[in-house]
């Protein structure tokens, strides 16, 4: 049988590990580009845009523009997107102490 209190102290512990991943998040900044750098895009881990930076010398032609924009977010959203996984797993191994959910938990035991 499960023991209650050992449970919640899991369950507090979890809390408190998301909430630094949480803060990891906005520490991630992840930089996307496209045009081979005309366009270039920085967002966070919480998949927030940043910063746009476009060369002025394209400027002439908005529907490239556009479409260099878009393609410059999606890839630094992608990016973060990785980071911010990759951060998740650790927090989630760490959490579960390298085991699995159940076994951590006491659970079919």
């Amino acid at each position: 049988m499960p023991n209650f209190n050992d449970m919640m102290k899991q369950l507090q512990q979890a809390g408190a590990k998301m909430q630094d991943v949480q803060k990891q998040l906005e520490k991630i900044i992840a930089e996307g580009e496209a045009g081979g750098g005309m366009v270039r895009a920085k967002v966070s881990g919480k998949q927030k845009v940043l910063s746009i930076t476009i060369d002025p010398e394209i400027l002439d032609d908005i529907e490239m523009v556009q479409d260099l924009v878009v393609a410059a977010v999606n890839s630094a959203l992608e990016k973060a997107a990785e980071q911010a996984r990759e951060e998740l797993s650790k927090a989630a191994g760490q959490m579960l102490g390298g085991e699995d959910a159940l076994k951590n938990f006491n659970f079919g035991q």
